[in-house]
């Protein structure tokens, strides 16, 4: 490592740094020692560092910023990702690739019942997705293979009648939604591919069915915590994007704003927090003294409280939901099988081979991974890492799918229109990036 001397902090500062070893540099007029580092190892990695694989597979973390030299990393190494949160001796990575997925990708709807020969099935079909009747006539009421099949014939002429492309067809199944040919519990009617937010919409006449696609994957509603109060909405996590999105779209209150202020309304606009000619600026007279800033106001008035153990981040976590939903597969129609759940299987499925870093390690982040991901502080700091090694960058801008399950047709995701953690239906595709939690 090359150490050098200068007079002074601008002779510093002019100075051309080596981009290939280390320098330690000393101001004689202070007596400040500046250290430069190139492609430095730490044992003690902290968010916007680096982790690689050396050549024999073992992990290395490197400082990021400005003292990484892509160029000088040996060629054997392997890039995973970057440090985005450090808990004690546990570090969350999360992976260098994206993609853009779905949450969910197939409906079924479950007869477990047959009081008639002549039932009537009303489904959620393309292109309009409102109720699409389906008369079926059954040779019994039995639960049973021929009856599958008639319902299949049917619910794919309808599909086509109505002008639906999907592949809707049905099948006999067992108590745990397995195809099987016979001893069936239940007719499952499918549709290979969910586009739409109603997709959930089912009822018939002369049979009993039921919405099935989520089997057992717990989901929850309640309102979580801000440190305004309570919300299911307006927690947010990214202060730059909440505050550019409330620019043009924050409230603007006509009476005085209450320091808190329980349920789910908006943050109000930036001028009338810090512009005197605003008409909303007398009214958050309140919001000044308590806060002090406008950020300080996003921050802590409306910032997602973590951890906590309510609503969403009462469920299991993210690396249990993986675990038990990533690989739930479906039949197709082809005669094939799908992923149901394709941004859990995504992130399931992304490997390097080794210990904590393979298939499995990797999951879907949570709504409190999350909360540390998309923050202000972390983005600012992962940033000049992944601007230096030319991965996607990890922006306030792009909405981000978590694990965890809002309700019959929604997932929690990061809004990158305003910054903070709501949920969206589970069939639009969103940015999907995974994420593990390594011992050091």
């Amino acid at each position: 490592m090359a150490i050098k001397s200068y007079p002074n902090k601008t002779a510093y500062s002019q100075a051309v740094k080596s981009a290939i070893e280390s320098q330690v540099s000393m101001i004689e007029t202070s007596r400040e020692i500046i250290v430069d580092g190139v492609n430095v190892i730490t044992t003690e990695p902290v968010p916007g560092d680096l982790l690689f694989l050396d050549e024999s597979n073992n992990k290395v973390y490197i400082k990021g910023g400005a003292w990484i030299q892509k160029a000088n990393i040996p060629t054997a190494w392997t890039h995973v990702g970057y440090v985005y949160m450090r808990r004690g001796h546990q570090v969350g990575v999360v992976n260098k690739a994206t993609a853009d997925l779905k949450y969910l990708d197939v409906c079924q709807y479950g007869i477990t019942a047959i009081s008639s020969t002549s039932i009537t099935i009303n489904l959620s079909m393309a292109p309009s997705y409102a109720q699409v009747a389906t008369t079926v006539t059954l040779a019994s009421t039995d639960i049973n293979a021929a009856n599958a099949q008639t319902i299949s014939e049917a619910v794919a002429a309808k599909a086509t009648e109505v002008g639906d492309t999907r592949a809707w067809w049905a099948y006999l199944a067992d108590a745990e939604g397995n195809m099987v040919e016979s001893d069936g519990t239940q007719i499952i009617i499918q549709c290979d591919t969910c586009t739409d937010y109603r997709f959930y919409n089912v009822s018939a006449t002369g049979c009993t069915i039921a919405h099935i696609t989520w089997g057992d994957m717990p989901a929850s509603d309640i309102y979580f915590k801000n440190d305004r109060g309570w919300t299911n909405y307006w927690g947010v996590m990214n202060r730059a994007r909440t505050r550019a999105w409330a620019t043009g779209s924050g409230r603007v209150p006509t009476s005085m704003e209450p320091i808190k202020r329980t349920g789910n309304d908006a943050p109000v606009r930036p001028s009338c927090f810090e512009d005197p000619n605003d008409t909303g600026y007398p009214y958050c007279a309140d919001l000044r003294a308590a806060y002090g800033t406008y950020d300080g106001y996003l921050k802590n008035g409306f910032g997602v409280m973590y951890p906590q153990k309510l609503g969403t981040f009462a469920l299991p976590g993210a690396h249990d939901l993986s675990m038990k939903y990533a690989r739930a597969v479906a039949p197709t129609k082809a005669g094939g099988t799908k992923y149901k759940y394709p941004a859990f299987k995504a992130c399931y499925d992304v490997s390097y081979g080794v210990d904590g870093l393979d298939f499995s390690d990797w999951y879907l982040p949570s709504s409190f991974e999350g909360c540390h991901l998309m923050a202000d502080e972390t983005l600012a700091i992962l940033a000049p890492s992944i601007s230096k090694m030319g991965t996607t960058a990890i922006n306030n801008s792009a909405n981000r799918w978590f694990a965890e399950r809002f309700n019959v047709s929604s997932a929690r995701f990061f809004n990158g229109n305003a910054g903070f953690l709501s949920y969206y239906t589970v069939c639009y595709t969103l940015r999907v990036q995974a994420v593990t939690l390594l011992d050091i």
